[in-house]
């Protein structure tokens, strides 16, 4: 199981439900992206504890 940068294990449905919640609901939906985007970079981080 994943763990988080605070060593808590985290299950493959939070990270989805993280991820979701992001895209949907936090994210300013900007025309264009940059990867100075702090959302972007949040998304990023949770992204790569699936890998």
């Amino acid at each position: 199981m994943p763990e988080w940068i605070t060593g808590k294990e985290v299950e493959s449905k939070d990270i989805e439900k993280s991820l979701k919640a992001i895209t949907e609901e936090v994210c300013f939906k900007c025309e264009e992206h940059s990867d100075k985007c702090s959302i972007a970079k949040a998304a990023a981080d949770i992204k790569a504890m699936e890998e």
